[in-house]
């Protein structure tokens, strides 16, 4: 079973995925990838739906599948929504697999969830990430936030 591990700050959980075209196929266990798009996520258990930036979805050249209203604090908000897949980047080592936080572009090692991902864009402003990991993609593994500034998650 992959997993990835980080620190935390007590107030929030960050760490690298690779976002990834919907028209990608998941390769067998222990493909490589050529290079793929990463980008610092943001985990957010009070989110039910993954979600990219603007950004993102325009850096991906990806066209809008349609609009989802999203309640937010100042109401309910048409967002465009996009298709897409959530993968892990890995380093292999001689040892075994090893999760590390690869730069905006990276070859490597990626583990894709098997789930398509149909989320909406947002305007993360200043945010330091590209990401919101929300609970479609954290459902499908074991989060383990710990008192000693970790965190880990099995998928």
């Amino acid at each position: 079973m992959p997993c990835i591990w980080g620190q935390h700050n007590g107030a929030q959980l960050f760490c690298q995925v690779a976002v990834l075209l919907p028209n990608n196929t998941p390769l067998p266990h222990g493909g490589v990838l050529p290079v793929v798009k990463t980008a610092r996520a943001l985990i957010d258990t009070g989110a039910t739906t993954t979600c990219i930036t603007s950004a993102l979805a325009t850096h991906l050249n990806l066209a809008p599948v349609g609009k989802i209203n999203v309640q937010g604090v100042s109401g309910v908000v048409a967002h465009n929504s996009y298709l897409f897949q959530i993968g892990f980047p890995f380093l292999t080592s001689v040892g075994g697999v090893l999760p590390v936080g690869l730069p905006a572009q990276a070859s490597g090692q990626v583990h894709v969830l098997g789930k398509l991902i149909h989320g909406f864009e947002f305007n993360a402003g200043s945010a330091a990430f590209e990401v919101l990991l929300g609970m479609d993609v954290l459902a499908t593994g074991s989060l383990v936030v710990q008192g000693n500034d970790t965190f880990s998650f099995s998928f």
